[in-house]
């Protein structure tokens, strides 16, 4: 019995039972980013997804979306765009975002600067739950050509949380903080100082690790 068979698939079954849709790409390394709904394995939020479950949330009175196709674009690139930020930053960056976004006008009420929902957390069952494993990422440049978190969790097609799934044996006996060290290698923290609490108060964890 393997990780993939006894933790990843067993979560993800859970996480379909709570109403997440899944998409289970077995326990091999992806060659295709089309069947996680990416164009390639450098993106990490999913287009598609993001501006469908967006343009749903942003409606009029009498139920009409009123996002235009170049502001959802604008709101995806409000989020991708982090320039010389270091990793917290940019996390603190797109938390504000994801409780204010905005767009210049809204063209069917004419409201300037309107206020964007990218997430409705007064009624989450207003958004698209998605969990994709094996969520391969390229990483040019680094030592590693990529990385494949074991599974990761989309709200409307933004990455929220990083799941690592470890299984207990001969060959893992601290199933748990082999989970976190390869959280922390994912996030390239395994040599930095600990984080002041002012530092953690301001940047929410977005993963976790599943061990069994």
């Amino acid at each position: 019995m393997s990780e993939y068979t006894e933790v990843e698939q067993p979560f993800l079954h859970q996480l379909q039972d709570l109403g997440w849709e899944i998409i289970d790409q077995g326990p091999e390394i992806p060659s295709d980013p089309t069947k996680s709904l990416r164009l390639n394995f450098r993106q990490w939020l999913l287009p598609e997804a993001f501006a469908k479950s967006v343009a749903a949330l942003n409606i009029t009175a009498d139920g009409k979306p009123w996002l235009t196709d170049k502001q959802l674009q604008d709101l995806q690139d409000q989020i991708l765009r982090q320039p010389n930020r270091t990793l917290l930053e940019t996390n603190e960056a797109i938390q504000k975002l994801l409780f204010k976004a905005q767009v210049d006008v809204n063209e069917l009420t004419g409201e300037q600067d309107p206020v964007v929902k990218l997430i409705d957390f007064a009624n989450p069952e207003n958004n698209h739950f998605l969990a994709i494993n094996q969520f391969r990422i390229d990483t040019p440049g680094c030592v590693k050509q990529f990385i494949i978190p074991d599974i990761a969790l989309f709200v409307n097609g933004i990455p929220l949380i990083v799941v690592e799934c470890k299984k207990g044996g001969p060959t893992c006996a601290n199933p748990m903080a082999e989970a976190f060290e390869q959280l922390q290698r994912y996030m390239n923290r395994r040599k930095e100082k600990p984080i002041s609490r002012d530092s953690r108060k301001a940047s929410r964890d977005c993963s976790t690790a599943i061990c069994c």
